[in-house]
C-alpha cells in the first residue's frame, strides 16, 4: 500500500515505449509546412555550423530562412552538397514559404539538436588550447609569482602591499640573487 504523498510506479504503456524508442533510435519526426510533409531527424553537428554561418550573413532574411530550412530538411553531408542549391531555391522562389510557415520546422530542429554535446565540446576546446604550442608558456618566475598571489589571496592578506612598502628601502639590492 502506498502512503499518502508517495508516487506509485506503474508499468510503461505501449505509447510510452514507442516514445522512448523514437528518442533513442533516430526516428524521423514529421512536420507539415503548408500541407507538405517533411521529415526531421537528429541534426548532424555540421548542420548547426552551416546554419550559424548563414545567420551571420547580412542580407534578405526570408532567403536565409529558406536556406536554413533546406539544410535542416536535407541534414546530411552528401545530401546538402548535392541538393542544397536546388531545395533552398525551391523553398524561396517556388513555394515562397514565410517565417510563420517555417516556424514548426525550426522548432522541431531545435528539439533534434544534441544539447548534451555542448559541455563536452567546450571541455575539449579548453584541453586543446592548453596543448597549443604557439601559446606563450609561463616562465618559472611567472608561475611562482602567480602561485604566491593565489596563496596570499586565499589567506586574505595582501602580500603585494607589503612588498611595495619594502621595495624602496631595498632598491640597491638586486631582486634575484641567483
Amino acid at each position: 500500500m502506498a502512503r499518502k504523498g508517495e508516487k506509485i510506479i506503474r508499468e510503461a504503456s505501449a505509447e510510452d515505449e514507442k516514445a522512448l524508442l523514437a528518442v533513442t533510435g533516430n526516428s524521423a519526426d514529421i512536420v507539415y509546412v503548408r500541407g507538405h510533409k517533411y521529415k526531421v531527424k537528429w541534426l548532424h553537428p555540421a548542420i548547426g555550423d552551416w546554419v550559424s554561418a548563414l545567420m551571420s550573413k547580412d542580407g534578405n532574411d526570408s532567403k536565409i530562412l529558406s536556406q536554413s530550412a533546406a539544410l535542416i530538411v536535407l541534414n546530411g553531408f552528401w545530401r546538402c552538397h548535392m541538393f542544397y542549391w536546388l531545395l533552398w531555391r525551391w523553398f524561396y522562389y517556388i513555394r515562397q514559404y514565410n517565417a510563420m510557415e517555417l516556424t514548426p520546422l525550426f522548432e522541431m530542429a531545435q528539439k533534434k539538436t544534441a544539447q548534451q554535446e555542448a559541455p563536452a565540446y567546450l571541455n575539449a576546446t579548453i584541453l586543446l588550447t592548453a596543448l597549443s604550442t604557439t601559446r606563450k608558456q609561463m616562465t618559472k618566475a611567472e608561475a611562482e609569482r602567480t602561485l604566491r598571489e593565489l596563496r596570499t589571496d586565499k589567506d586574505g592578506s595582501s602580500q603585494r602591499s607589503t612588498e611595495s612598502t619594502q621595495a624602496p628601502s631595498s632598491s640597491s639590492a638586486s631582486p634575484s640573487a641567483g
